[in-house]
């Protein structure tokens, strides 16, 4: 594997797509994946810039176009995949890193229409996305996929976050049951699981007085996120290219405990 990244331009000539790559995780995958040698299709929401993203991985000799889509309208995957194939060509490696911890608080009080958005991003968005590339990737026999299973701390300890648990576990079991699915096709599809906090979560954090705190389940999140490591999204980034590179499949990677989960 080592002797893979040491190869000038890995990548060459394949074509990625990084959903949620305006910033964060997100931008430093896609810079990372540009850095290998692929031309990076950076998805953001609408409404999102994901210039810095695009001039960053362009500067340093990439190529990289910037494309918008509403993941909860899954009825703008297939147009935005035929964009892609437009502009840069057939997708090669699919990086499903956009999602949403919305909404949180009590189950009693989350509105029916949060936990379907919730659903259709974290999940919908990502089944979706992988059907419509896995076509092209199996006619060539080769391709990648990587869903980014995001927690604070660990499921357990998210105070009114069970929405969001729950989109965590589907994930990991959509991603491990796709790669049963697609054994023997050349189509890798693992997941990555990463701390999501990061340094302006970790700044609002110490400026909380815990004293004043009413609700137990917001005293209850700050507690848990109080040890909780600052996020490498360059280290990760890179972790997540080892494994492109490689030919493992049906693996839940955890970055804070490097064993896998199969």
């Amino acid at each position: 594997m080592l002797a893979l990244l040491n190869l000038p331009k890995p990548l060459a000539g394949r074509v990625a797509l990084v959903t949620g790559a305006g910033g964060g995780i997100g931008r430093a995958i896609a810079e990372e994946l540009g850095a290998a040698g692929a031309a990076v299709a950076v998805v953001v929401r609408p409404e999102a810039d994901a210039g810095a993203t695009v001039n960053a991985i362009r500067t340093a000799g990439g190529r990289a176009v910037q494309f918008s889509a509403d993941l909860y309208d899954l009825g703008s995957v297939p147009p935005l995949i035929h964009g892609i194939e437009r502009e840069l060509g057939e997708v090669d490696v699919l990086v499903n890193n956009a999602a949403t911890v919305m909404p949180l608080g009590p189950v009693t009080g989350v509105r029916p229409e949060a936990v379907l958005r919730a659903l259709t991003i974290n999940v919908g968005s990502v089944m979706t996305l992988s059907g419509a590339v896995i076509p092209a990737m199996g006619r060539r026999g080769w391709g990648r996929i990587t869903n980014i299973s995001g927690v604070f701390g660990n499921l357990a300890s998210i105070p009114g976050g069970n929405v969001y648990a729950a989109c965590v576990a589907a994930l990991e079991t959509h991603t491990l049951n796709l790669a049963a699915e697609l054994a023997g096709t050349g189509v890798t599809v693992n997941a990555l699981r990463v701390q999501r906090i990061c340094t302006s979560l970790r700044a609002w954090l110490k400026t909380i007085d815990q004293d004043q705190i009413e609700d137990p389940l917001i005293r209850r999140f700050v507690n848990s996120q109080i040890d909780v490591a600052v996020i490498d999204s360059v280290g990760l980034a890179r972790t997540l290219l080892t494994q492109v590179l490689g030919t493992e499949s049906g693996h839940i990677w955890d970055t804070i405990h490097p064993d896998p989960v199969q």
